[in-house]
């Protein structure tokens, strides 16, 4: 009979410990050394690229992965790539394309029952869009093809949470703002290039992102 209940006791023992273990599989990001993730969101900017305020919208692709250094330090590092294809009548042209490369630093809460909460803060390494457009940008009343190329430098601060779905793996949300500076490097008329680079001006930006998160 005490062998039985002895037996009993560490079998539950056993199962206790086990779904101890996968709970924390499933909602720590910290069990992995390295993090992949891919998302899709929105993102909105503002500011005053032909002299008046305005909003801009785009449809936001990000890539990014990250490294865990120090074991149960809840603190990665890492880069983001995103791919923007913003709305081309808000800029009054035919094609606008954006990318940025960012460093990340990201730090979470561990142990958070089901959600991890954590906050992410990219600076932007480098930041470019492309504006095409058949327009007057010629200043002589004719309507032409053109080019604008635009360079942005700045910062994101991002808060997400990530849900477990599969050991290591995790849905994600995030929303964020981004402060920046935007500057038109160069303009080009009917394959001609001119010296027309100009003053930085501000570009502050807010998301909303859905994506999934994948330890190694």
């Amino acid at each position: 009979m005490t062998t039985t209940l002895t037996t009993r006791f560490h079998q539950r023992n056993l199962i206790a410990a086990g779904a101890m273990a996968a709970a924390i599989l499933f909602q720590t990001p910290a069990m992995a050394l390295v993090n992949a993730q891919v998302a899709v969101g929105q993102r909105s900017a503002t500011g005053k690229l032909d002299g008046s305020s305005k909003t801009y919208g785009a449809t936001e692709y990000a890539i990014s992965a990250s490294i865990d250094p120090i074991p149960l330090v809840p603190i990665a590092a890492g880069a983001t790539m995103n791919i923007q294809n913003w709305d081309k009548d808000d800029f009054s042209a035919t094609k606008v394309t954006g990318t940025e490369l960012t460093l990340d630093v990201k730090a979470w809460i561990p142990m958070v029952p089901i959600i991890t909460p954590y906050a992410k803060f990219s600076y932007v390494v480098t930041g470019a869009m492309l504006v095409e457009a058949n327009a007057d940008w010629s200043s002589d009343g004719n309507v032409t093809a053109g080019k604008q190329t635009r360079s942005l430098s700045g910062t994101h601060l991002t808060v997400g949470a990530q849900y477990g779905i599969l050991p290591l793996v995790s849905a994600v949300l995030e929303v964020g703002v981004g402060t920046e500076k935007i500057k038109t490097d160069e303009v080009t008329i009917s394959g001609v290039k001119l010296a027309s680079a100009g003053d930085s001006t501000s570009w502050n930006s807010n998301s909303v992102s859905v994506g999934v998160n994948v330890g190694f």
